[in-house]
């Protein structure tokens, strides 16, 4: 689609540019009379100022960027077993993690990326994901089972609503959730890695 788009901003410039030499021609003919000098000025005008803005306009194709919007849910089941600095961990390292590996992750231009206890519609979110300008929502559950230290849950949705991939890790080995975050991390990264670059984790292009 940009592809296309170029092309016929392309096309309009060579047409303008030839027509503008064209009435150069004709502006040497009409020279003789103040009348025709004038409306050669005007034609020239005109078209010189339709060839600026094809210049200087930028190019828009309609469709959204091949992007993924970003956001973090914290369950209740965390809030009331976890702290806030576990949850703002793991948004924050794998935030970092897609961006480190080149994933095109969408800010919302309000909003930044969403770090939330409160419980969006998933309709809402794609609403927030189109006026982004992406294609993709990634959405991260970050949640403190009773049977576990931590579940992190990730799900990719593409702006149908369809979930497209899912990802969980669960870590409930040890005597304390101290390394429960890093532990889920690297075994979260290790399931994304292949997605890199695939439908729901575009790159950077």
């Amino acid at each position: 689609m940009k592809a296309e788009v170029s092309f016929a901003r392309a096309f309009l410039v060579v047409a303008v540019a030839k027509q503008v030499a064209r009435n150069q021609k004709k502006a040497v003919m009409l020279s003789s009379t103040s009348s025709g000098r004038a409306i050669a000025l005007r034609v020239q005008i005109v078209l010189l100022s339709g060839l600026f803005l094809l210049l200087t306009v930028p190019c828009s194709s309609g469709a959204q960027s091949d992007g993924v919007y970003y956001v973090v849910y914290r369950t209740p089941g965390h809030v009331s077993r976890s702290s806030p600095e576990v949850f703002h961990e793991i948004a924050t390292d794998l935030l970092d993690f897609l961006k480190k590996n080149d994933v095109k992750v969408v800010a919302d231009p309000e909003r930044g990326t969403i770090q939330t206890t409160e419980l969006f519609s998933v309709e809402s979110l794609l609403n927030l994901t189109k006026d982004a300008g992406a294609t993709y929502l990634l959405y991260v559950t970050v949640d403190r089972p009773a049977a576990a230290w931590l579940k992190v849950t990730v799900q990719c949705y593409d702006l149908s609503g369809k979930i497209l991939w899912e990802e969980h890790v669960s870590t409930n080995s040890g005597l304390s959730g101290k390394g429960a975050p890093k532990k889920s991390e690297e075994n979260m990264e290790k399931k994304l890695v292949p997605r890199i670059g695939q439908p729901g984790l575009p790159k950077l292009q």
